[in-house]
């Protein structure tokens, strides 16, 4: 690609980035409240449907990944119809309630799986379109900046939209808003084939299993701090639920205005293990304090962490197998983090009172292992540098 070319395709990019990151963001942010809310379903039933089309999605994932790099000129085709069924499926997710639990499982499995063929195509693109490091966290910056956006919206919109009269046409604004956004991903799936490594004789690990592994501890830990918020004793949360998420959006948001440089994989495996060491700082300190300042605080690390692990996957990942196997491990670990808050809550809706910092103590923990399994000489093999693509 002609590097006059890249403003404009990383400018579609990301346009297209924030259109799927809103149907990604609402279906995480409303979907159970709507469920249990406006359709009364059983808060059990709704969670273990949820919790399951996120698992066949993240195992999704990892087969998308698989098969672009088998078929790799079939990119374009492949996002194209998935964008088109996800866009079609999301608003049953909800809407199909009345219909009964299979109806709405079936909704969701269909919404989550097509999302990953749309989601692998676009997460792999960036290793053609970022050949060295400067890119590589443009493009990443990029990514966080328009998550924020997209969040910011469903959130600043639901609130009003969320009930029976305005449900269906919400949903179904968001599903054409994405779809039209996310179509220009299309074009430069098109005009910048993959290359596959099974092509070029390459084996092996498609990631770095230590880089995988303080991935995972790092958003278990951090995404279980984040949801722990919400359910501080009521003596001790004095900003309600809608405040800290907002709080924590805009902590990951501003994180892509952070200023930093990768050099190469190298260096930006110390620069995790770094942000890694620090969001162990971050979390610590909730042990005392949960004023505002720490929600920003904690939405900034968890956006450093996460801007960083995407800026390096150009170097560390093997072809479009590496972008499923991060993202399939990414999304369990999601799941797991709000395991891990339950395990941290036990049976009661709200922390006892003194749990909550022991809690926040062993978030710290985790985040020193994720710190410590990111160091560049953990790996079990070593991507060579951008500089040297």
């Amino acid at each position: 690609m002609a590097s006059g070319s890249y403003p404009a395709a990383y400018l579609a990019y990301w346009t297209a980035h924030v259109g799927k990151s809103l149907l990604w963001a609402a279906s995480d942010l409303i979907t159970l409240y709507t469920l249990v809310t406006l359709y009364a379903v059983d808060p059990l039933v709704a969670g273990a449907m949820f919790l399951a089309a996120l698992t066949a999605n993240a195992v999704a994932d990892m087969g998308v990944g698989v098969w672009l790099d088998r078929h790799p000129a079939h990119g374009a085709p492949l996002a194209g119809a998935a964008l088109l069924i996800s866009a079609l499926a999301f608003p049953a997710t909800m809407l199909a309630a009345p219909l009964g639990s299979g109806a709405l499982l079936v909704a969701m499995l269909v919404f989550r799986v097509a999302y990953a063929g749309y989601d692998v195509p676009h997460n792999a693109l960036m290793t053609q379109l970022a050949p060295d490091a400067g890119r590589a966290a443009w493009l990443s910056r990029g990514r966080t900046v328009g998550t924020g956006i997209a969040a910011f919206t469903v959130a600043a919109s639901a609130a009003d939209a969320v009930d029976p009269g305005r449900i269906a046409l919400f949903l179904w604004t968001l599903s054409i808003a994405a779809a039209v956004l996310g179509s220009l991903l299309i074009p430069l799936l098109r005009r910048i084939p993959f290359v596959s490594p099974l092509q070029q004789g390459k084996a092996g690990l498609s990631l770095p299993i230590h880089f995988l592994a303080a991935s995972v501890i790092g958003i278990v830990a951090l995404g279980a701090l984040a949801k722990s918020v919400l359910h501080l004793p009521s003596t001790a949360a004095r900003i309600d639920s809608s405040h800290m998420l907002l709080l924590l959006t805009a902590g990951r948001t501003i994180s892509a205005l952070l200023p930093f440089r990768i050099a190469g994989a190298q260096r930006g495996l110390m620069l995790l293990t770094m942000a890694y060491l620090v969001a162990a700082g971050i979390a610590a300190a909730f042990a005392w304090t949960t004023a505002a300042p720490m929600l920003v605080a904690l939405g900034l690390a968890m956006g450093f962490t996460n801007l960083i692990g995407w800026a390096l996957l150009p170097s560390l990942a093997r072809g479009a197998r590496g972008y499923g196997l991060y993202a399939m491990v990414s999304k369990l670990a999601l799941g797991a983090a709000g395991l891990a808050l339950a395990g941290g809550l036990g049976r009661a809706p709200a922390f006892a009172p003194g749990a909550f910092a022991p809690f926040a103590l062993a978030v710290a923990l985790g985040c020193v292992a994720a710190a410590a399994l990111a160091a560049p000489g953990l790996t079990l093999w070593r991507s060579r540098a951008f500089a040297a693509r």
